[in-house]
């Protein structure tokens, strides 16, 4: 564990690397890294013990204190200065003293003195003849004071400039050069005698060589230490490798993040709202993509072939995305082409296993399957930038075939036995589709900062879903009567954007979306909606503002949505709703003293559905503080506000004997959320990485929640039961979470790990409250008499119990990875499941199911791989490795075993 620096003198107490913005030759903006000024006098001696572990020095576990002496010529004075540092046990934290030196310590200062004399004599001689000079720098080219230069026995800190100087033996040495955040830059030389080599080493930091650099914390680039809230990122290695074919199975290895039927949950934000209304915003390239009318992700839509990261923000974020970002937000950011070309393509092809209750619940013969295809080629041609992307996906789902039935007989066909054809939708979740995206941008267009350009991705697909199982016992991989749909669905989106960056660093934006989607349901109840949507934004930094460490971000934002479906009757009987969205946000960043960073933002939303309107202001603060070498504290407010969509409102429709109504009342919601944090940047032996810990509180007004009741007549199915969106009160989630991301490097041998836990008590405020002030159901309905269980007023299809691992080890060529997850079984959702059963109108076996599975299994997957070359990489991907049979959400079984094998094609 790397635990002391390099001394400096008593006139300053402080050193770390902060992010200033600065000016490209081109005017654009990037990070420059600069280092406190030591004041440090012209020459300088260093001379250090340490006890504890750390390059070059030896580890004495008995010891927790460190001295470090720094004697100093000073053309105007020649008084000598003495500082002794005391650190902890895991960083060392510089609070210099001048003063009285014990008597031990001024005879340890002496010893020192005389041994680097002797050292110095011995200096001209052959022995160490040998040097390795240079100057080491950050990616800015600003000089990287104190790292440290070591072959493991030798080890030299770098002067004002950068520079060192390490003077060797004849042979093979490894150097390292090493400074707390940044990550370490090694390499080996052979020394002959009176050699000397220059080794100029460039310096990262440890969060941006772990892809830690984020944009959607604020709307701009930043170190994620340096963020005022929690934030997760996956890379997309982890993406690749786990061979997946829709970003929902990636994004639920995120700590604090579960699904639900398809739907995200943000630590418990959210529950289970049968595809309308997402509390957690769907990002790309900070552009929304969820659907216009119903507000829900469409997963396989999301440009897998061309991820750059994906960044999860956690907690109301309103002030800088909106409405739907009541819980958090999840940002794909796609890549640009660098100078080299780039062509990649992975085909891969999958086999589910029988389940494990394949006697009783296995209806046909042989295995289901699924085949992938991704391609990707990027390149700079000329002045422009050009990603060209796509997708074809066959995948047989992993429940059985639909039963037709003779028209003359009656009698079932014989489907049991069907061939595989990944271009076919015949079963139960059965799913194939085709993507294709192309990305333009104008990197030089003839006028310094500015570029322009358009995006677009278009898919067109065919699905058959089902919302129930027929019955737990024989039936768990079939569908309730009435309760399945097929889908062709057509949805593309076209993006033009244009950026100008003046020379002063000042950044206006202009970026648009329209974003159009086509439901062919085969029940007739289909729907098309046309999102059209536009955001100008404008970023300030310090230069500009005239004061020191400052930024601005401020921007307009306009949403305009046209929807016609039979589905959404309830607002217009042709089924033609309009739903618009006008806004504007502004936040300021500082950065005070160098350690501090504050936030502070202020949004005010105005939304109109036909002729219902609403707007509400929102604010949100927050602030990091750097608390010592790789210690970051943060604590953020913000509120959150969330209109209805179109299908909440307006929604009728059927499924079994499922029934939705509409709710042409139904109000926004409202949040506020609070969270404290600490972010530890960690060095112990060869591991890199961040712990990260949060406490956090959330509470919503006016929460809506589907509900139970009676809201149809006596001539409806089931006498006008059914479910319905209804404001439900006040209700309040905290909870506390942990999560940890690093690196662990020997030799050629490289350890990635991302693990979480996440722990939430979601309740109900008002469990009495009356959700029915009509008095349409007999008694009415409360959160009491609509849940299955009420301990603890635990609100409906929440897991309180998250855990999330993933590790990753590549030797040479091969890679070994493996990831668990689990979550609590939910302790509550809606008592008229049961109810439909107690009554006798459904044989679904659903409490025979809960009897004997009361707690959710851990999951666990399994990849492997060697590239075979430098272009080829062939890989084996198990998910649901022990084949677990399990089910999150009352009356949906989830996928047993897939073995895919993947390869890949990738030429630079």
């Amino acid at each position: 564990m790397q635990t002391c620096m390099p001394s400096e003198p008593a006139v300053s107490s402080q050193r770390r690397a902060v992010s200033r913005p600065a000016m490209a030759s081109d005017g654009s903006r990037k990070n420059q890294r600069s280092h406190a000024s030591w004041g440090l006098p012209a020459t300088s001696t260093p001379f250090s013990t340490c006890a504890g572990p750390h390059l070059g020095r030896a580890n004495n576990a008995n010891h927790h204190t460190a001295s470090s002496v720094m004697v100093q010529t000073n053309r105007r004075s020649a008084e000598a200065r003495i500082r002794i540092h005391r650190r902890g046990p895991m960083f060392c934290t510089r609070r210099g003293e001048a003063g009285n030196v014990s008597l031990f310590g001024f005879m340890r200062i002496h010893i020192l003195a005389t041994l680097t004399l002797l050292l110095g004599a011995f200096s001209g001689s052959s022995l160490w003849g040998q040097t390795v000079q240079g100057r080491v720098v950050d990616g800015d080219q600003a000089p990287v004071i104190g790292a440290y230069v070591t072959n493991g026995s030798a080890t030299v800190a770098t002067d004002l400039d950068g520079a060192y100087r390490l003077d060797l033996t004849p042979g093979v040495h490894t150097l390292v050069c090493s400074f707390i955040g940044m990550a370490d830059q090694r390499k080996e030389f052979t020394l002959a005698a009176g050699q000397e080599l220059t080794w100029n080493p460039v310096m990262v930091s440890a969060a941006e060589a772990l892809g830690m650099v984020v944009v959607s914390a604020g709307r701009f680039e930043q170190d994620a230490s340096e963020v005022t809230v929690s934030l997760e990122v996956l890379q997309p290695a982890l993406v690749e490798n786990k061979a997946t074919t829709t970003l929902e199975t990636a994004i639920e290895q995120t700590p604090g993040v579960s699904l639900v039927d398809g739907e995200p949950q943000i630590r418990s934000g959210s529950g289970f709202s049968y595809g309308a209304g997402s509390r957690v915003m769907v990002l790309v390239d900070d552009l929304p993509v969820l659907s216009g009318d119903a507000g829900r992700p469409i997963w396989g839509f999301l440009p897998l072939e061309n991820l750059e990261q994906i960044e999860v923000v956690k907690g109301a974020s309103s002030v800088l995305y909106g409405s739907a970002a009541l819980s958090g937000v999840i940002n794909i950011r796609t890549r640009y082409p660098d100078a080299r070309p780039l062509t990649r393509v992975s085909l891969q092809h999958g086999v589910y296993s029988d389940p494990q209750s394949a006697e009783t619940s296995k209806y046909w013969n042989g295995g289901l399957q699924q085949s992938n295809l991704r391609f990707l080629h990027s390149q700079q041609l000329g002045g422009w930038d050009v990603v060209v992307g796509g997708n074809l996906l066959g995948d047989d789902g992993f429940k059985g075939p639909q039963i037709n039935l003779d028209s003359l007989t009656g009698a079932p066909l014989d489907t049991a036995s069907m061939a595989y054809n990944p271009l076919s939708v015949d079963r139960w979740g059965a799913n194939t589709q085709a993507r294709f995206n192309v990305n333009l941008r104008r990197r030089e267009s003839g006028i310094d900062g500015l570029t322009y350009g358009i995006n677009t991705n278009w898919q067109k697909g065919e699905s058959l879903n089902t919302l129930i199982w027929e019955n737990s016992s024989s039936g768990l991989y079939s569908s309730s009567t009435g309760a399945a749909t097929r889908t062709k669905q057509l949805v593309g989106t076209v993006d033009p954007y244009v950026e100008y960056t003046r020379p002063s660093g000042v950044r206006h934006s202009l970026r648009n979306r329209w974003q159009h989607l086509v439901n062919n349901n085969d029940n007739g109840q289909g729907n098309t909606s046309d999102v059209f949507y536009s955001e100008y934004q404008v970023q300030v930094p310090d230069e500009a503002l005239g004061w020191e460490g400052g930024r601005l971000t401020a921007g307009a934002v306009h949403q305009l949505t046209l929807g016609q479906a039979e589905l959404y009757s309830g607002g217009n009987e042709d089924g033609v709703n309009q739903a618009r969205n006008r806004s504007a946000y502004i936040q300021l960043d500082q950065k005070l003293d160098e350690r501090l960073n504050l936030s502070v933002g202020a949004r005010y939303e105005h939304f109109s559905i036909n002729d219902s309107t609403a707007g509400k202001p929102v604010f949100r603060a927050g602030m990091n503080f750097q608390a010592a070498e790789a210690t970051w504290l943060r604590a953020s407010v913000g509120q959150g506000f969330r209109f209805p969509t179109i299908a909440e409102k307006f929604i009728r429709t059927g499924l079994g004997p499922l029934q939705v109504y509409p709710n042409a009342g139904l109000r926004p919601e409202t949040a506020i959320n609070i969270e404290a944090g600490l972010k530890q940047g960690l060095k112990v032996g060869a591991f890199q990485g961040f712990l990260d810990v949060a406490g956090f509180f959330q509470e919503y007004d006016d929460f809506i929640e589907f509900t139970f009741g009676q809201w149809g007549t006596f001539a409806d199915p089931l006498a006008g039961l059914g479910f319905r969106s209804l404001n439900t009160g006040r209700s309040r989630v905290t909870g506390w979470e942990t999560s940890l991301m690093g690196r662990c490097t020997w030799g050629e041998t490289q350890l990635n790990v991302l693990a979480g836990y996440t722990y939430t008590n979601p309740i109900s405020l008002t469990p009495d409250f009356n959700y029915d002030p009509e008095q349409t159901t007999v008694g009415g309905i409360t959160y009491l008499n609509t849940s299955y269980d009420t301990t603890g007023h635990i609100l409906k299809y929440r897991s309180q119990h998250l855990v999330r691992f993933d590790a990753e080890l590549s030797r040479g060529p091969w890679f070994l990875g493996m990831s668990a997850r689990y979550q609590s079984a939910l302790q509550n959702f809606d008592a008229a499941f049961l109810a439909f059963e107690q009554l006798g109108v459904v044989d679904w076996g659903l409490q025979d199911w809960i009897d004997a599975h009361p707690d959710l299994p851990w999951l666990l997957d399994l990849r492997a791989g060697v590239n075979v070359s430098e272009a080829h990489k062939l890989s084996l991907v198990i998910s649901n490795l022990t084949n677990a049979e399990y089910s999150i959400r009352p009356l949906a079984i989830e996928a047993p075993r897939l073995v895919n094998v993947v390869y890949n094609y990738e030429i630079h």
